[in-house]
């Protein structure tokens, strides 16, 4: 009969040997990587949500402004078939009459000051429209609203509250748009 080496089997259940840690700590590395991986896709998304929250207020803003100043809605400008808040797409100049009187003109001026200012200050490349639009749903930028200026197919004088923003910060991917329609 043999005899067993009483040192080698001392040796063997003494703990774990050095490969034992190696290959728990790759596992648990590898874990934690995937957790990581998931904070940051919820990081994401949450700033999404947050940035639609946004627009989503601000088009509701856009068409608040609209219901406060029906006669500028619906007088159309001097020497042209438009009215005030046909087009608004860019902040132009505030006309400062705000603290006096405006006119129905003037107040959509500001109106249009204030909510495009708004957009660019609360959305990363924020950019907005208001228009007359029987298609409310398409464009994808300010420059390219697709306002067509007509009443859609049931004769409907409808505006389209539009409100892009660049979600990932990436210039290269289309913007995210909200839009909304109404008929004041």
């Amino acid at each position: 009969m043999r005899k067993v080496n009483q040192y080698y089997c001392m040796r063997s259940v003494a703990g774990f040997t050095l490969m034992e840690v190696l290959v728990t700590m790759v596992i648990l590395s590898i874990g934690l990587l995937g957790v990581a991986g998931l904070q940051l896709g919820s990081l994401r998304g949450n700033q999404s949500a947050f940035h639609s929250s946004i627009a989503a207020n601000l088009a509701v803003e856009g068409a608040d402004r609209l219901r406060s100043n029906v006669p500028g809605v619906r007088n159309p400008n001097t020497g042209a078939d438009r009215a005030e808040y046909d087009l608004i797409n860019a902040a132009g100049a505030d006309p400062g009459c705000i603290d006096t009187t405006c006119s129905y003109a003037e107040l959509a001026d500001h109106d249009a000051f204030e909510w495009i200012t708004s957009i660019q200050n609360q959305l990363p490349s924020g950019q907005g429209a208001i228009c007359r639009d029987g298609t409310p749903h398409d464009g994808s930028s300010s420059a390219a609203h697709a306002c067509d200026g007509n009443p859609d197919a049931n004769g409907n004088d409808i505006f389209a509250i539009k409100v892009w923003w660049d979600h990932d910060l990436d210039p290269a991917t289309p913007l995210m748009a909200y839009r909304l329609s109404i008929i004041p």
